[in-house]
C-alpha cells in the first residue's frame, strides 16, 4: 500500500510528516519517484538572496520531527579540525562519519546553500540496517525533535521546514490528513494544522483559480465506536465538516482510492 500511495503522488506534492521512520522514502525509491527532503532547491545563492531551482519535478517530504536516518555532522567537523594540527592521518572515530562509504552516508540537502544553513551538516544514512546492527548508542544519536510544547527552543535546525506553514492552504487545491493524532501537548503542530485547514477551507473556496477548484478535505483515521468518533471531532474542532470527507477504517485500499484521487 505504501508503494501504491507513493506511485500516486505527483511532482510538487508536499507530504508533511511527524513520523521518524523511512517507509515513505523507501516506497518512493522502489517505484522510481523522484523526491527531496528539504523545501527548496537553489540554483545559486548570494548574501540575503537565493534563486530557486524549478527545473526538477519532485515530491517534497518535510519530516518536521527529524528522522531515524538523519545525523548531524557539526560536532564531528569540529573534532576533525582538532585532529588536524596533531598531524594524525586517521579520522576521529565515529559510528557514522568515520564509516561514510560502508554506510552510504549522503548530505540531506543538495546544491548551493547559504553558509549559515543548519541543514548543510545534516546527513542521511542510506544503509540504515547496517548501522543499527552495531552497538552505537551513546556514541551518536539520530536527529529527532521531541513532540513537546517546548520544541521550538531547540528546533532551529528545521526552521525552514516550519517557515510559512501558517500561510499554507489558501492556494492548495487538495489536502488530506492521514492518521494524525494531533497530540494535545504539541501546541506548534496544532497551530500549523489549524492554520493549514482553516486557510484551505475558507480562502478561495468554490472559486476557479487557474482552472482548478478545491476538493473537500480528506481525513483518514481509524475510529470504530461513537465515543472514538466524538473524541476525534472534539480534537479537530476547527474542521468544517461540511467541507470534509472522512474515512474511519484506517489506511487501506479504500483510503488510497480517496487519496490518489486528490
Amino acid at each position: 500500500m505504501y508503494r501504491r500511495f507513493a506511485a500516486g503522488l505527483q511532482p510538487d506534492d508536499h507530504v508533511l510528516t511527524f513520523n521518524y521512520d523511512v517507509l515513505l522514502e523507501r516506497a518512493l525509491d522502489s517505484v522510481g519517484k523522484p523526491f527531496r527532503l528539504f523545501p527548496q532547491r537553489f540554483q545559486n545563492v548570494r548574501p540575503g538572496l537565493a534563486e530557486v531551482d524549478t527545473s526538477r519535478k519532485e515530491v517534497v517530504i518535510l519530516k518536521l520531527h527529524g528522522s531515524i536516518d538523519w545525523f548531524d555532522r557539526a560536532q564531528y567537523r569540529e573534532r576533525e579540525a582538532a585532529f588536524a594540527p596533531q598531524g594524525s592521518r586517521s579520522r576521529p572515530p565515529h559510528p557514522v562519519f568515520a564509516n561514510t562509504a560502508s554506510l552510504d552516508v549522503v548530505p540531506l540537502v543538495e546544491g548551493p546553500r547559504f553558509p549559515t544553513d543548519p541543514l548543510r551538516d545534516m546527513h542521511r544514512v542510506r544503509k540504515l540496517e547496517d548501522l543499527y546492527r552495531r552497538s552505537f548508542l551513546f556514541l551518536c544519536t539520530p536527529w529527532l525533535l521531541s513532540p513537546s510544547s517546548m520544541k521550538m527552543l531547540y528546533a532551529s535546525t528545521l526552521r525552514d521546514f516550519w517557515y510559512g506553514l501558517g500561510d499554507a492552504g489558501a492556494l492548495n487545491f487538495d489536502l488530506a490528513i492521514i492518521g494524525f493524532s494531533l497530540p494535545r501537548q504539541d501546541d506548534y503542530a496544532r497551530q500549523v494544522l489549524y492554520r493549514l485547514v482553516t486557510n484551505y477551507q475558507t480562502a478561495n473556496w468554490n472559486k476557479d483559480i487557474f482552472g482548478l477548484r478545491k476538493r473537500p478535505l480528506i481525513l483518514v483515521d481509524r475510529r470504530h465506536t461513537a465515543e472514538e468518533l466524538a473524541e476525534l471531532r472534539i480534537r479537530y474542532a476547527f474542521v468544517d465538516w461540511a467541507k470534509t470527507q472522512t474515512y474511519m477504517s484506517g489506511f487501506d485500499d479504500n483510503a488510497l482510492d480517496l487519496l490518489i484521487g486528490t
